[in-house]
């Protein structure tokens, strides 16, 4: 009578081996599979580490069953000693032919449906644009610019700024900026809007969510260190969806190699979303030329054009552009820029009081005329153009919207060439193209504040409040508060909402005697004030004729206008509001668009649908 054999001879006479390195390949087959398929089928994170813990938790259990049900030479299970001491001292295989090749089956079977579910072109999610009820008007009208698929979809995030000084974040806001510029002209990528990208500055938010509320597959993120004439510019690419590193890169060089930095980070972007990253089958996708050789310049370009595009200190932004020209009188996107801030400029007198309106026009026209003859190609020239033709009465509507037209040829994606067309339909009436291009806008731009507002107005004067207040409650949310407010006063106050009312006047700046006056004519019907006398109290609203026309003071507000000193004169819109009772049958309405040129157009493009000629000369609108 033989020995028993010891715990080894034991493990291995009962297959317990060969059950754990079954088990394991099955496990990392499954675990394979899963990590392939869970995240396209939408499932949480959870579910993987759920999928984890059952294979790791399995391992054991499947050890002890190996040990108390041995399996025999027929693939049945012994149970008892007897049948164990009856079984022949060879060792069989551990299972059947058959279910071995039916496992081996199932296994290959799984990672073949794994791989073609990865392989399977994905239903892209749709952007979100801005919704409301009255989205239907601009339907049709306007082509989205919503990508196809979000494979090749990218936010480019703010670059951090790990210099010593700080003034050098315009440095690196910049930096971020041009290679976001660079991106989009990349056909079969589709770019978040540098407005929204630009909102996570600072915030300590994870890739996966920025990417999820921005709707892209892809976060670039870096960092600039810039010291002297050197620079060191670290950027990587993350596929935000499946949580990896797709390309990192560090750029140790002089400054003066920064055009040639842009050029390999873009291209090294391209190759890696195109999927031909490492493989040499990509040629170049976007060349960055140098257009200018002077590096202060080229700094200082960077600044001003922050400082630009945030609306800060536009007088400095002004001044530093005209710097940059100075500099290097050859650098065409320098001109772009003096174009553009001194055109905005001449709109935002109430906050830039001293300026001289006049000599800002001159020179916003002297630099558009410069850049598009160094740079045909550019866009912005062309809407600095059309403001400035907006700027005076009668407005040349067909002049003004040509050079708009012109803009958005030269650059479809330039959104606030859209939002300046926009204001133009506005002031002619035609609230359903206004719309369709505020709608325009935002599919470009999401974030961009001033777009909201006026598709806020858009949807208010065609009648649907409950939509274009929520409108403008989101851009207050989101911290864009005075543009437009007075023409959301009356119908806060009409609702009973007096605080908020108080609150939207108090944030113009509006005198509380005028809030008083306001709530005492809306609320509760009573006279309206001696407005001149009030005037002559607050100078400071002798332009304005929004609290005029909420206080229905139509020949006053008219009188402004003919006097050429009505603020914001290219976007004078509030005549439009349907809430001013009676005012589209006051002379003082005709007055107003008379002075603005609208009844020319007319005569010359055809009205808008609530207006109608009356004669040859005349005309009516509907309340």
């Amino acid at each position: 009578m033989s020995a028993p054999p010891g715990l080894w001879g034991e493990l291995k006479r009962r297959k317990v081996f060969r059950v754990a390195v079954v088990y394991a390949a099955t496990a990392f087959a499954v675990l394979q599979a899963a990590d392939i398929m869970l995240p396209r089928m939408g499932l949480p994170d959870w579910a993987m580490s759920l999928v984890v813990a059952l294979a790791v938790l399995g391992f054991p259990i499947a050890l002890v069953l190996a040990w108390a049900l041995e399996v025999s030479p027929e693939g049945g299970i012994r149970r008892t000693e007897s049948d164990a001491a009856s079984a022949p001292a060879a060792a069989a295989p551990l299972l059947g032919k058959r279910t071995v090749l039916a496992a081996a089956l199932l296994v290959v079977l799984g990672l073949g449906l794994g791989a073609g579910w990865f392989l399977k072109p994905g239903t892209p999610e749709p952007i979100a644009a801005n919704e409301s009820a009255s989205d239907a008007a601009g339907a049709g009208a306007v082509e989205s610019a919503a990508p196809q698929s979000l494979d090749k979809s990218i936010a480019v995030l703010p670059f951090v700024n790990m210099s010593a000084d700080a003034e050098n974040a315009f440095f690196a806001d910049g930096i971020s900026e041009e290679l976001l510029n660079v991106l989009v002209r990349v056909e079969d990528i589709a770019v978040a809007s540098r407005t929204s990208s630009f909102a996570y500055k600072g915030r300590e938010i994870g890739a996966a969510t920025i990417a999820r509320e921005l709707k892209v597959n892809h976060i670039l993120e870096g960092s600039v260190r810039k010291s002297g004439n050197r620079v060191r510019i670290t950027a990587q690419l993350i596929d935000a969806v499946n949580d990896r590193h797709l390309w990192s890169e560090t750029y140790d060089r002089e400054l003066t190699d920064i055009f040639a930095i842009q050029d390999e980070i873009a291209n090294a972007i391209v190759a890696a979303l195109r999927g031909t990253l490492g493989s040499g089958a990509a040629g170049r996708a976007v060349t960055v030329q140098a257009d200018t050789d002077n590096l202060d310049a080229y700094q200082r370009y960077l600044k001003a054009r922050e400082l630009f595009i945030n609306r800060e200190q536009l007088d400095e932004s002004v001044r530093l552009f005209e710097q940059v020209v100075a500099l290097d009188p050859e650098f065409a996107r320098g001109w772009e820029g003096l174009a553009a801030a001194s055109a905005v400029i001449v709109d935002w007198v109430a906050v830039y009081p001293s300026i001289d309106r006049s000599e800002q026009m001159a020179l916003a026209g002297q630099a558009a005329e410069r850049a598009l003859a160094l740079d045909p190609t550019l866009s912005m020239p062309w809407a600095a153009r059309s403001l400035l033709v907006s700027y005076a009465l009668p407005i040349d509507f067909p002049a003004a919207l040509d050079l708009l037209d012109r803009a958005i040829a030269a650059d479809s994606k330039n959104a606030s060439a859209h939002l300046w067309r926009g204001i133009l339909w506005f002031n002619l009436g035609f609230l359903d193209r206004a719309l369709a291009d505020t709608d325009q806008c935002l599919a470009l731009d999401p974030a961009y504040g001033n777009c909201l507002r006026w598709k806020a107005l858009a949807v208010l004067f065609q009648g649907d409040i409950d939509a274009a207040l929520a409108l403008y409650q989101q851009g207050m949310a989101n911290g864009f508060v005075p543009n437009r407010g007075n023409s959301f006063v009356e119908p806060l106050i009409r609702r009973g909402n007096r605080f908020a009312a108080i609150l939207l006047m108090r944030e113009r700046n509006w005198p509380l005697e005028v809030q008083q006056a306001a709530v005492a004519t809306l609320g509760d019907g009573a006279v309206p004030p001696d407005f001149d006398a009030l005037a002559q109290r607050y100078p400071e609203l002798q332009s304005d004729i929004g609290w005029r026309l909420l206080l229905r003071d139509y020949d006053g507000a008219a009188a402004i206008v003919a006097a050429g000193t009505a603020s914001f004169g290219n976007t004078l819109v509030e005549h439009w509001d349907p809430a001013y009772q009676g005012l589209r049958a006051a002379p003082a309405f005709q007055r107003i668009l008379v002075l603005l040129g609208v009844p020319a157009y007319w005569r010359e493009h055809g009205y808008p649908p609530q207006c109608r000629p009356v004669g040859a000369n005349d005309f009516e609108c509907s309340p």
